[in-house]
């Protein structure tokens, strides 16, 4: 059997169920860490730590505990370590944060802040990945939006030995957004070592 060691599943942000594929892979695989991108900057290693999210049911700004709460119940209940890998409220100040979240026009200075923006939380997201590279014998599971697995991300290009699980059309492309004509929506799986 060939060893991998990540296993990156692509997150629609709720185009699909991402929760069940995520369960899928992670009752799998038993990893020993999850890292995930919409548990920010929160780091769930113990018991209390837990309990803690738990009890307060609060993510961010940005994420609805809701949004993370079965991830977040499944890590708990097989005593896996659930690590955030991106910056607490994906970096947005306020403003960006209620347009973001609202959907609402940019301005031409809102559209380049964003990109750069986007750019340091891909190499944040890449510097906590490789920090966690060597700490478990088992595969480490990454669960990030599907638009940071392009083939040209930051992410990929500056990894290998790593399993890709993404939401594809029927033609086997990567969705970043629901597929405009209403298909069918899959996950592909690709190799890269």
């Amino acid at each position: 059997m060939v060893f991998f060691s990540f296993i990156f599943i692509g997150s629609t942000h709720g185009f699909v169920d991402d929760f069940k594929k995520q369960e899928e892979i992670i009752n799998k695989i038993s990893p020993e860490i999850v890292l995930c991108e919409e548990l920010q900057n929160i780091k769930l290693i113990s018991k209390e730590d837990y309990e803690n999210i738990l009890k307060k049911k609060r993510i961010s700004e940005m994420t609805a505990f809701s949004e993370v709460e079965k991830l977040i119940r499944l890590c708990y209940s097989k005593n896996i370590k659930l690590i955030g890998i991106d910056l607490l409220n994906y970096g947005f100040d306020n403003v960006l944060q209620e347009k973001v979240k609202n959907s609402a026009r940019l301005s031409e200075s809102e559209e380049k802040k964003l990109s750069q923006i986007l750019r340091k939380r891909e190499f944040h997201q890449l510097n906590v990945i490789k920090r966690y590279a060597h700490k478990s014998d088992k595969p480490v599971i990454i669960i990030t939006g599907a638009w940071h697995l392009r083939k040209d991300s930051v992410i990929l290009t500056n990894l290998s030995d790593y399993i890709l699980i993404i939401p594809c059309n029927e033609s086997g492309d990567l969705l970043i957004k629901p597929p405009a004509d209403g298909g069918k929506i899959i996950y592909c799986e690709r190799k890269w070592q």
